[in-house]
C-alpha cells in the first residue's frame, strides 16, 4: 500500500492510521460478499438522529451488473474517471429526507449518511479493503440510472476494492498516491472554551503514538550505533568518559554506544514507549543507563554534564519560543566548558519526509550565540531507515563558555 503513515498528535486506534483513500486498486480481484456485507453491516449500526436511519445504500459491482456499474461510473466527474475505472464496485450512499416516525424533514439526514459511510469504510478497512469516497458526480444521471426516488438525496459515491499498484497510475497521480497524508493540526480545529481558543495539546502525545504504532527498527531515525560523526567528534576532542546526557534519546541507541564507551549517561525522552523500548535494549546489551521519562525543554538535573548529545531533537521545534526553551536546557545541562554534539536536518535537504525545520548554518550560530561558542559546523548525513539517500544534514560542535 502507498504511503499510509499519518503523523498523529496522540495515539490512535491502528484503524484510523490504516484508513486511507487510495485511487490505485485492483482490477482483478472481485470484493468478496462477505466482506461487502460486512461492511454494509457496519454501516447499519452508525447512530442517527431518533434512531431514524435515513441511509440507504445502492451497490453497483462491475463483476454482477455491468449496466450498474457503467451508470455510476460514466456520471462521475473526468477527475473521478481517471483512476476509478479499476475499482470493481461503487457504493451509492443516498439519504431520506424526512424521519419515518412524523414525516418531518430531518435536517441531520446528510450528517447520518456520513456516520454511516464511515462505519462502512472502517469495517471494510479492517477487513483489508481500501475505499474512496467521492462528491465529484452527475447527481441526476446516477439517480436516472439507478432508479432513485427523487426524495432520497444523493450523498457519495465509494469506490471499494483492493489496493492497486500505483504505478497503474498517470504519472501526475502517482505522485498524489505517494504523496505523505497530512492534517490540520489539532490547534487549528479544536478549541478550549471559546472560538479560535486552541486547545492545548501536549507534544508528548504525538512522540508516544509514534513509538506505539511502530518498532523501534523501522523508525526514520533509528540507528543501531553510535553516530558516526557523533563517534569521530569524541575521538578527535579526546572525551573519552564523564558525564554525558542524551536529550530525546528516542530508542535509547546513542546513550547505550555512549555508555560502551565508559560514560556514565543519563538518557530523556517524553514519550513513556520510547524509554521503555530503550530500557529494554540497554538491559539487552549489559549497559546501565540512567532512562527517564522528561521534557528537553524543561528538564533540569541536580548536576551538570560533560557531554550533551542531540541527535534530532532541535529540529522537531518549529514554534520559537519552545525552540529557546529547549536551548536554555542544553546551557543549564552542561557544565561551563561542557560540548555539544548536534546534529539537525540541513536546509539544503528538500524530501517532504522528515521535521519540521531545516536549518543552515548561520541559524545554528544565531540559536547559540548566547552562552556558547560554536566551534564548527559541517555538513553531514542523517543515517537511518529512510529509503534513498541519507538526508542531508548539519553537525555541529558547540561548547559551553
Amino acid at each position: 500500500m502507498a504511503r499510509e503513515r499519518i503523523h498523529v498528535q496522540a495515539p490512535v486506534a491502528p484503524i484510523f492510521a490504516r484508513r486511507w483513500s487510495p485511487r490505485a486498486f485492483d482490477p482483478a480481484r472481485p470484493v468478496a460478499r462477505a466482506a461487502l456485507i460486512s461492511a454494509l453491516e457496519a454501516a447499519r449500526w452508525a447512530p442517527s438522529c431518533y434512531g431514524d436511519q435515513p441511509w440507504r445504500f445502492i451497490i453497483a459491482e462491475r463483476a454482477t451488473d455491468e449496466d450498474a456499474w457503467r451508470g455510476v461510473f460514466d456520471a462521475l466527474a473526468p477527475a473521478n474517471q481517471e483512476w476509478a475505472g479499476q475499482a470493481p464496485l461503487f457504493v451509492v450512499a443516498a439519504a431520506q429526507t424526512r424521519f419515518r416516525h412524523n414525516d418531518a424533514p430531518n435536517r441531520w439526514h446528510g450528517y447520518d449518511c456520513g456516520q454511516a459511510m464511515l462505519s462502512f469504510c472502517l469495517q471494510a478497512s479492517a477487513l483489508g479493503l481500501v475505499c474512496h469516497q467521492m462528491g465529484g458526480f452527475d447527481a441526476d444521471a446516477i439517480r436516472s440510472a439507478l432508479a432513485i426516488p427523487a426524495s432520497v438525496a444523493l450523498m457519495s459515491v465509494t469506490a471499494v476494492g483492493h489496493p492497486g499498484d500505483a504505478a497503474s497510475l498517470s504519472e501526475s497521480l502517482q505522485g498524489t498516491e505517494r504523496a505523505p497524508r497530512g492534517r490540520l493540526p489539532l490547534e487549528q480545529i479544536a478549541f478550549a472554551g471559546r472560538w479560535e481558543r486552541p486547545l492545548e495539546v501536549p507534544r508528548a502525545l504525538g512522540w508516544q503514538a509514534r513509538y506505539e504504532e511502530s518498532p523501534a527498527e523501522k523508525l526514520p531515525w533509528f540507528h543501531d550505533r553510535l553516530d558516526e560523526d557523533f563517534a569521530r567528534a569524541l575521538d578527535a576532542l579526546g572525551i573519552e568518559g564523564g558525564r554525558a546526557l542524551d536529550l530525546g534519546c528516542g530508542p535509547g541507541t546513542q546513550a547505550i554506544a555512549l555508555a560502551g564507551r565508559g560514560f556514565a549517561v543519563t538518557a530523556c525522552d517524553v514519550a513513556p514507549a520510547a524509554i521503555d523500548g530503550a530500557r529494554a535494549r540497554a538491559e539487552e546489551c549489559g549497559v546501565a543507563v540512567d532512562f527517564r521519562i522528561a521534557d528537553a525543554t524543561t528538564v533540569r538535573f541536580d548536576a551538570p554534564f560533560d557531554l550533551v548529545i542531540d541527535r534530532g531533537v532541535l529540529h522537531c521545534f518549529d514554534d520559537p519560543a519552545q525552540r529557546t526553551r529547549y536551548i536554555e536546557s542544553i546551557r543549564a545541562a552542561l557544565r561551563p566548558g561542557g560540548v555539544l554534539l548536534l546534529k539537525c536536518f540541513s536546509h539544503e535537504e528538500q524530501r517532504e519526509e522528515g521535521p519540521p525545520c531545516r536549518f543552515a548554518p548561520e541559524q545554528l550560530r544565531a540559536f547559540f550565540a548566547d552562552g556558547f561558542t560554536v566551534e564548527r559546523i559541517e555538513p553531514a548525513r542523517f543515517a537511518g531507515t529512510m529509503e534513498g539517500e541519507q538526508p542531508k544534514a548539519l553537525f555541529a560542535v558547540i561548547r559551553r563558555d
